[in-house]
């Protein structure tokens, strides 16, 4: 809408009636890239209002666009999500959500959930150590969270964990042969880094460097010298955060000389020892590669499932570095002992526990789209070794004559029932494969030549394993119709639920101030209309 300069400004009624245009407008070019895309996925997520007063479900979906040729993001939904946040009440509202945007169930390759129990204890852990009447959100409110005792900070661990696993279970069973689903990557991930948090021989050590950080930045002083020889603070630890922790050692480490310095000086506490020093720098080493891998996933503009194979795999593999270069370090002449060989078990141990069905092909619930999408992508599938990579292969071929050369219905099957073993989704377990093996099935098909064709390809020194491969099958769709087609559905599945995350970034920008009345169908319409603006490329500015 275009106003002329020497007409008189528009009221508010013409400017709302303007909105309402637009709007609709926006939700009818959405809806028409959903009826033409080939299969659609999405992304779930849970997220509470400043001041606990009302909760809201996110959804995201992530489409190929056949037209245009272009990989296609949108935001669905952020609505009001009342309590309780059962499995059962996300399916419901997952299907009333798909029925407002005319979505066939049938067109959903995944969705990718999570759940708020991560929210739930950060509230408790900070009602714990600041009242329940205090909600500030500055940093120094979110330093006043590591005030709580360190039984509380391991209670609230553990509950977190054991609250997500008992969703995650939950959720297993309310979708299962329904709508494929996925757990979040990155909070699976997490659950692995909070058996850190609990290891008691760590604790003192950073422990104390807490106090070393708090310290530092209640003293303006020390403060003060610090930004004037390194032109840096320290960070303060956020226990609701679960990088927090690396983040604050990092810093802390890399100022560590003008530290020890100021502290000598103006501050009468502890200082680390040498020996603790050390072991901080191993903590850096323990956890900066689970920080860069959950940045990786975290993106959602472009590919990411292919790289979790990988990247669990080398985890895996970084864990066992750090424990043999720990194996040779004499802690003795510190006087102290290996503070490591526990912890790096007890991660080992729960990675393989909540991650196994991405990196174990004879995990009872193993989930061959992980390698299967690291197939699809040129440099990576070279990791794979030749077993899987045959395995991965064969279900593309199954998943492709699935989605498309069936009629599949749109009316869902009944929910599991949770004593019964599921029949539905098989096709992505271990049972798959072992019926897989045993099938006699056609090598000339045109799905299996596309297949050799694109194995035979050699690796070229320009393919890197941060290419996204999306641009490699939209590029080469001719010379692969049928690989290609299904390659791309596959990659718009999202390892992780963080696009709703994004969504909740602005809902909460939008609530604060003189927003903060902002709620229900107002603020979904403005997130809405924020988040897809690549849908009305003709909307004047």
């Amino acid at each position: 809408m275009k106003h002329d300069p020497r007409s008189p400004a528009f009221g508010r009624k013409a400017v709302n009636t303007e909105m309402d245009r637009v709007y609709k407008q926006l939700l009818t070019n959405m809806k028409f890239v959903l009826r033409r895309a080939r299969k659609i996925s999405l992304s779930a997520d849970i997220w509470t209002k400043r001041g606990m007063t009302e909760s809201k479900l996110g959804m995201t979906a992530r489409v190929y666009d056949p037209h245009s040729k272009v990989m296609r993001g949108m935001t669905l939904a952020c609505r009001t999500f009342p309590p309780p946040h059962t499995a059962a009440r996300l399916f419901k509202f997952t299907m009333d959500i798909l029925a407002e945007w005319d979505i066939a169930p049938s067109k959903i390759s995944a969705i990718v959930t999570d759940n708020g129990s991560n929210m739930v204890t950060a509230f408790k852990a900070f009602v714990d150590s600041n009242g329940s009447d205090s909600h500030n959100e500055s940093d120094e409110d979110e330093e006043g969270v590591t005030v709580t005792s360190d039984d509380t900070e391991e209670a609230n661990v553990v509950e977190e964990v054991d609250e997500y696993m008992q969703f995650e279970e939950q959720c297993d069973r309310e979708f299962d042969g329904r709508i494929k689903r996925h757990s979040c990557t990155i909070h699976r991930l997490q659950t692995a880094v909070r058996v850190f948090e609990k290891d008691e021989t760590l604790k003192p050590i950073i422990r104390k460097a807490r106090v070393i950080v708090k310290t530092f930045r209640l003293s303006t002083v020390a403060t003060g010298e610090l930004i004037k020889a390194t032109n840096l603070t320290l960070i303060a630890d956020v226990s609701t955060r679960w990088n927090s922790t690396l983040l604050f050692l990092k810093r802390l480490d890399l100022v560590q000389d003008s530290v020890k310095e100021i502290m000598a000086r103006h501050l009468k506490i502890p200082g680390l020892t040498s020996g603790e020093w050390v072991i901080i720098r191993y903590i850096i080493k323990l956890l900066d590669k689970f920080n860069t891998v959950t940045d990786k996933l975290s993106a959602d503009k472009e590919a990411t499932i292919h790289r979790v194979h990988f990247y669990i795999n080398g985890l895996v593999r970084r864990l066992e570095c750090i424990r043999d270069a720990l194996s040779k370090l004499d802690f003795s002449s510190f006087h102290l002992d290996n503070p490591f060989d526990q912890v790096i078990l007890a991660m080992e141990s729960e990675l393989s526990r909540v991650l196994g069905y991405v990196i174990n092909e004879r995990d009872p619930k193993f989930d061959a789209v992980y390698i299967a999408s690291t197939f699809l992508h040129k440099k990576l599938r070279l990791t794979l070794p030749h077993r899987v990579a045959s395995l991965a292969s064969r279900w593309l071929a199954l998943k492709s004559s699935d989605w498309y050369e069936k009629n599949i219905p749109d009316i869902l099957p009944e929910p599991a029932d949770p004593n019964v073993t599921s029949k539905f989704n098989t096709d992505d377990d271990l049972d798959f494969f072992v019926a897989a093996s045993l099938e006699v099935a056609p090598h000339n098909s045109p799905f299996d030549l596309e297949i050799q064709t694109y194995i035979s390809l050699p690796a070229s020194t320009e393919d890197n394993t941060d290419d996204n491969p999306e641009l490699f099958w939209i590029q080469n769709a001719g010379k692969f119709p049928l690989l290609s087609r299904v390659a791309l559905d596959i990659l718009a599945i999202p390892a992780a639920s963080s696009a709703p995350e994004r969504v909740f970034s602005i809902g909460a920008a939008a609530t604060r101030g003189k927003g903060n009345r902002l709620a229900g169908h107002n603020l979904e319409r403005k997130i809405l209309s924020l988040r897809n603006t690549e849908h009305l490329p003709d909307l004047d500015d």
